[in-house]
């Protein structure tokens, strides 16, 4: 298994306590100056209703405990969260009991079901690229390109670090992965899909986003 998989699962799987069900990660909203109530709701009325409705078949990366998935699940017809912790995966089946239009996948770090292909209209991933390495990133973007409808989109929250080739993951703030808003884009093309943009503030008139620790957004589509 990769290092950085492998540190991943044990981190998100095994030693994180999840205090917060993933509401605890709100310093995005603090350096935006705003609530991060205000912030989470900016969040989804920018980049999560516009590209998802009741026709929609959408597939998150990493859920964690579905702090963003339940905002997913109250606007798509379907939708199949994705994550290399069983725990992760466990809690969200409890927590979305009720829910009729959701299904889980357990992956080994770079995979999405296999039976996917060409369904997924929209795809989300958010705090989590943030900690794959240049690796683990391309193999999922490959992924991506297989899963999306033609003309799909994909939103995906992940790190821009100022010092690439002397990044240390284990010494970084926010353990943020060695990777850039350029290699991003790169690594995106190289698995055939488009960057129609990448971005730190979804609300540029309000600077809402994500302007902690360098991070950047990138909005792909299948062509």
């Amino acid at each position: 298994m990769n290092d950085n998989i492998a540190n991943n699962q044990r981190r998100w799987d095994i030693d994180y306590a999840w205090p917060e069900h993933g509401d605890e990660w709100n310093r995005q909203a603090a350096a935006c100056g705003i609530a991060y109530p205000a912030w989470k709701e900016s969040l989804v009325a920018h980049l999560i209703a516009p590209h998802v409705n009741a026709h929609s078949h959408v597939l998150e990366i990493a859920p964690g405990h579905g702090r963003w998935t339940e905002y997913l699940l109250s606007r798509a017809r379907r939708v199949t969260v994705v994550d290399l912790s069983p725990n992760c995966i466990a809690y969200c089946r409890e927590r979305f009991a009720t829910a009729a239009n959701i299904d889980y996948f357990v992956t080994d770090g770079t995979s999405l079901p296999p039976n996917a292909t060409d369904t997924i209209d929209f795809l989300w991933s958010f705090d989590a690229f943030v900690h794959m390495d240049r690796g683990v990133t391309a193999s999922y973007l490959k992924e991506i390109a297989r899963v999306l409808k033609p003309g799909g989109v994909a939103i995906v929250h992940h790190s821009n670090v100022a010092d690439l080739e002397s990044h240390t993951q284990a010494k970084s703030e926010g353990w943020r992965a060695p990777m850039t808003a350029a290699l991003f884009c790169e690594l995106a093309q190289q698995a055939g899909l488009r960057v129609v943009t990448q971005f730190v503030y979804w609300d540029e008139a309000n600077k809402i986003g994500v302007p902690r620790l360098g991070d950047r957004i990138t909005r792909l589509e299948k062509p």
